[in-house]
């Protein structure tokens, strides 16, 4: 019995999750077998709770902090998520990697949605769980101020919402290009567009409904009210809960046409 023997698993699913447990497996080995998962932790320790520490010692208003704390989750953590999607994807498609494994017992849907699901998890604990918790102490111990723990976690939830948001984008404009620079440029364009108050401000004066159709007010200060995030954080009742939903719709939508798209391609 040789070595590959040992370590292939037959795969006993059938239809479209076949192959599913197996690329699963594989696709959670880049995050606990490389440095991939402690380097992308400790980028979010550093860009997250380190901004945080620094405006607080530097005598912050706490309040202050917490935005700037959201505003650059806000611009940074889309980075990670729209670099590690493109790479999944065309990474794969330019190395000929995605059409041999789409060679052995997997369907495309399974090959997708183990990508998915791997990339999900080990950004909510690298982006959201371990910077959040940490960040959490920090407003208590050295800002002193108090928040909801159920606020906060939902807080949390709506970070990753945002984050899961542009993953699926990601995903999907990586099945419909076949560059890199397509699907970074509009990614980025998206996410940026409601931070950048060169961007924003025009939007806000001419296509005002943008801002409830995008999730840009999930973590971003538009003026006349701030981020849903913080509402949460401070336990206040939402002033609206619409572009929560939207968000939802368009990560359900990203992943339907991903799916769809990526068993249109020829390998």
């Amino acid at each position: 019995m040789n070595a590959n023997s040992v370590s292939l698993i037959p795969s006993r699913e059938r239809g479209w999750r076949m192959g599913l447990a197996n690329m699963l497996t594989k696709e959670m080995g880049t995050w606990l077998r490389t440095r991939r998962g402690w380097s992308q932790c400790l980028i979010a320790l550093l860009l997250l709770n380190g901004s945080l520490a620094l405006n607080l010692k530097s005598g912050q208003r706490v309040d202050q902090a917490g935005l700037t704390f959201l505003t650059i989750a806000a611009l940074g953590v889309p980075i990670a998520a729209i670099s590690l999607a493109q790479e999944s994807i065309l990474g794969e498609k330019h190395s000929g990697t995605a059409a041999w494994v789409l060679s052995k017992p997997l369907r495309r849907p399974a090959f997708i949605l183990a990508k998915l699901m791997a990339h999900g998890l080990g950004l909510l604990i690298a982006w959201v769980v371990l910077p959040g918790g940490i960040a959490y102490l920090q407003f208590i111990v050295e800002g002193g101020m108090q928040l909801s723990r159920i606020g906060f976690v939902k807080a949390m939830g709506l970070n990753y919402l945002n984050l899961f948001f542009y993953l699926t984008l990601s995903m999907m404009l990586a099945t419909l290009f076949n560059g890199r620079g397509p699907v970074l440029g509009i990614a980025l364009l998206v996410a940026w567009s409601g931070p950048m108050q060169f961007i924003a401000q025009p939007m806000q004066k001419y296509a005002p409904w943008l801002d409830s159709i995008m999730p840009w007010r999930l973590m971003i200060d538009f003026g006349r009210s701030g981020p849903l995030a913080g509402y949460l954080a401070l336990g206040t009742p939402l002033p609206t809960v619409v572009p929560i939903i939207v968000t939802i719709l368009w990560c359900v939508l990203f992943i339907v046409v991903t799916i769809w798209r990526f068993r249109q391609e020829e390998f």
